[in-house]
């Protein structure tokens, strides 16, 4: 009976472990949107099973020639691993984010990349791939393919 009560806690201990699972991050990131804009993130990141993450985010956006072209948006990301080795990972980035491009209503899913270098003690480098489509919203620059780099830091 007791061996048997020993293993039914070993096998209920060994059902919940799960590489990761809960730990969150907060994201800060900005870089350039293709020709000519730049863009700012701030993000929650919450690392799900194996090392997947979801991400919830607000981004700010510029056009650099004519500052009446902006966008604020928030939104969420699946970030499924596709690769990962030692301390680097990279993600599939899919997602979609609601918000205002100044004076209209914007809708922009987004596909990209991640990559995530691990610089020890839960802190990353990270260097992303953003491409979006605004739906809808009056803005000249309906398809948006950017690069942002940054650093995401552990808060638990």
């Amino acid at each position: 009976m007791k061996k048997a009560v020993i293993f039914a806690f070993m096998f209920m201990a060994a059902i919940n472990v799960k590489a990761q699972n809960g730990t969150k991050f907060i994201s800060l990131r900005g870089g350039f949107v293709a020709k000519t804009a730049f863009s700012g993130t701030i993000s929650l990141d919450i690392n799900t099973q194996y090392y997947n993450q979801n991400e919830i985010f607000a981004e700010y956006y510029q056009d650099y020639n004519n500052s009446k072209i902006k966008s604020y948006m928030g939104g969420f990301v699946l970030k499924p691993v596709l690769f990962r080795s030692g301390n680097t990972a990279l993600r599939l980035r899919m997602g979609a984010g609601l918000g205002t491009a100044t004076t209209k209503f914007a809708v922009a899913p987004q596909l990209g990349f991640e990559i995530a270098q691990s610089l020890g003690k839960g802190f990353d480098l990270l260097l992303i791939n953003r491409n979006q489509v605004i739906i809808f919203g009056n803005t000249p620059q309906r398809w948006r393919v950017g690069v942002e780099a940054g650093i995401r830091i552990p808060i638990n």
